[in-house]
């Protein structure tokens, strides 16, 4: 009989929107130099476009760095962990193996629109598993919560197997539940909300959506919509367990 594993594709939400802001700021600094340094149109051309290749280059390898394959497999006295870039040079890699008696805590964390399974060691260190995709065709399916839940029962029972007591699955902080996280979120959103004024504003003067440029502008109008979402789901989560945490505290032992 092989032993239980799961992988699922870890994205690393809170590298893509800090790098999102990260090459803004680098796009707007760039253009404002340019101006500053260029004397004729023919200067100033080549520094746009430089800039531009900056702009794409920083956001594509951050985007390329937040893609990671994590795989867990459920060993006799603990539980292997690897974890891999899905591109090739684009991260490292790390392996650990975690005896049943080194894990301290389980909790779902948020992960943008996934719920992720967090384990934290008696040491400290922290190790996440994303869920996979459902069963189904095409590219868009929706994450596996189910199959990531039935395997962290399947590392209880083994755990308690073993003689080891098992934590009980608790919902836990993750980065957007954090302060810097909620801070990330309305940076971005206010972002958002610019560059979808600014689509709008283009359209009221009359220019014109077609083809590709029309997808572009829905996307950048529709934008606030999924940031504002996310923000109010992790500021909910954020309220529930802390709501959760000072009930426990307030439990007379």
């Amino acid at each position: 009989m092989s032993a239980p594993t799961h992988q699922g594709l870890y994205r690393n939400t809170p590298l893509v929107a800090g790098g999102l802001l990260g090459a803004i700021a680098l796009l707007i600094g760039g253009i404002a130099a340019a101006l500053q340094i260029a004397t004729t149109g023919d200067e100033l051309l080549p520094l746009i476009f430089g800039t531009l290749g900056v702009f794409v280059l920083t956001f594509t390898i951050c985007m390329l760095a937040a893609l990671r394959r994590h795989r867990w497999t459920i060993e006799p006295d603990g539980v292997l962990i690897e974890e891999r870039p899905l591109v090739p040079l684009t991260g490292r890699r790390r392996t650990r193996r975690v005896p049943f008696a080194e894990i301290a805590a389980l909790s779902n964390v948020q992960n943008a629109a996934d719920d992720l399974l967090a384990l934290v060691t008696r040491e400290g260190e922290r190790f996440v598993l994303p869920p996979g995709l459902a069963p189904g065709e095409g590219l868009i399916r929706r994450p596996d919560q189910e199959s990531l839940f039935s395997f962290a029962g399947q590392l209880q029972s083994a755990m308690t197997a073993t003689g080891h007591t098992a934590p009980s699955m608790t919902d836990g902080l993750g980065f957007w539940n954090r302060p810097a996280g909620l801070a990330l979120l309305s940076a971005t959103l206010l972002l958002s909300l610019g560059l979808a004024a600014v689509a709008l504003w283009g359209l009221w003067e009359g220019a014109t959506a077609r083809h590709r440029g029309g997808e572009a502008v829905a996307i950048l109008v529709m934008l606030p919509v999924g940031v504002g979402w996310m923000l109010r789901r992790a500021w909910q989560r954020r309220r529930s367990v802390m709501r959760m945490m000072s009930d426990a505290q307030a439990v007379p032992r």
